[in-house]
């Protein structure tokens, strides 16, 4: 019962959370940094090229193994302590240790060790690289939801002015001052521009799914954005491209990516090229072990016969006495291995080109994104300032043309044009 009531708090507390207070476009960006699962997931595959590069730095220490086993055979057998033939049931344990440790292998461990660090840093920039683009997916939306509410606002005022002419003209049309063809022609006009209305809320409701869908918030939420004011400054003064291209390059996480990953080609490269070295490695070991069936020489009965007496082996001597010791060195010449290191290092130098085309690709689509951005910012000032001074002309123009037909003096279509 209480970890329902908890539950039900906890979704209380976030429901308000959601519903309190409209959304800037900094809020926007700061919960999807924190809640987003691409970006969740991203962390997480920064968190494997981590423990890859620690585990390859492990790979240069000994491994230590030990092991324990207890057999019991019946029948004739050879018993693996005394290395006698027995047929009776005899049981024997055995106790090692061993260690091995590579020592040469043709700086393959080292040379893994740089690879899997370079991968770790381009996860970085690759993590760092999905956060930029749920960004900028979100600031595309949240400029779309902007714009849908402005368009629903002005579509507003253009129903309600239709709606003041239909009013204005019908009460024309009773008293015998206009034909009652205008009036047809206005509710024609406020009809046409009511079904824009709706178009336009319908499009305002579709921007304001994708935001939270990107937000990943139930549709069921309150939800609200902030109009933020902005100051357009008429004489902004932008960057050239070049400028931009070189400031991206050093900062952006796209093209550092690419350029870890063609470093981590070259180096599983240098990997499969070491494999035709010479592979030197050192193992050693102890053990010991007990039997059953092992005795040992107690007395030689002389008064009767000459023949030696045994007693039994207790398992705590047998331990102590039966200690072995091993130390061993190997070397491994690759001769011949159906050309499989031929062939991975063909996949290694083709690796090396990919990667270096995935970077030229990387810097291209870069210089591109840049020079369409450069293009839309120069072209959408040159638009705000002619659209600015066209909005006042517009304005005069339109109370000219309203003035003139209350007095009858212009049509109902010259007068919706104008509108």
């Amino acid at each position: 019962m209480n970890k329902i009531l908890t539950i039900f708090y906890l979704c209380f507390i976030i429901n308000n959370l959601l519903g309190q207070n409209p959304w800037t476009l900094k809020d926007c960006i700061s919960y999807a940094q924190q809640n987003n699962l691409v970006i969740k997931q991203g962390h997480l595959n920064l968190e494997l090229s981590k423990e890859n590069l620690f585990q390859s730095k492990m790979n240069l220490l000994p491994s230590i193994n030990g092991g324990i086993s207890d057999n019991t055979n019946y029948g004739r057998n050879i018993d693996p302590v005394t290395n006698e033939i027995t047929i009776d049931r005899v049981r024997n344990n055995s106790f090692g240790l061993n260690s091995s440790i590579t020592l040469f292998n043709g700086f393959q461990n080292l040379n893994t060790i740089k690879k899997n660090n370079y991968d770790y840093l381009a996860s970085k920039y690759d993590s760092e690289k999905i956060a930029n683009d749920i960004s900028i997916n979100i600031v595309t939306a949240y400029l779309q939801l902007l714009y849908s509410d402005d368009l629903v606002k002005s579509k507003k005022k253009k129903l309600e002015a239709s709606e003041q002419q239909v009013t204005r003209i019908s009460n024309m049309v009773e008293v015998g001052s206009l034909p009652k063809g205008d009036l047809l022609n206005a509710e024609a006009q406020k009809a046409q521009e009511d079904l824009q209305f709706v178009n336009a809320q319908n499009q305002r409701d579709i921007a304001l799914l994708n935001l939270k869908q990107l937000l990943d918030i139930p549709i069921s939420h309150p939800f609200e954005i902030v109009d933020p004011k902005l100051n357009i400054e008429q004489d902004l003064i932008l960057i050239n491209t070049i400028d931009i291209y070189s400031l991206a390059i050093q900062n952006l996480p796209d093209v550092k990516s690419a350029e870890l990953r063609l470093k981590s080609s070259k180096l599983s490269l240098a990997i499969s090229r070491g494999a035709r070295s010479p592979r030197l490695s050192a193992s050693a070991s102890i053990g010991t072990a007990y039997s059953d069936a092992s005795k040992r020489f107690s007395v030689l009965d002389t008064f009767i016969s000459i023949t030696p007496i045994y007693e039994n082996y207790p398992f705590r001597d047998q331990f102590k006495d039966n200690v072995n010791q091993s130390i061993s060195f190997n070397l491994t010449l690759p001769i011949f291995n159906n050309w499989q290191i031929n062939s991975l290092i063909i996949q290694a130098q083709i690796g090396v080109a990919n990667a270096k085309y995935n970077l030229q690709e990387a810097k291209n689509t870069l210089r591109k994104t840049i020079e369409q951005a450069y293009n839309d910012a120069v072209t959408a000032k040159k638009k705000y300032l002619a659209s600015k001074k066209s909005k006042e002309f517009l304005n005069e123009s339109f109370k000219y043309n309203e003035e003139k037909y209350n007095l009858q003096l212009v049509t109902s279509f010259e007068y919706n044009n104008a509108k």
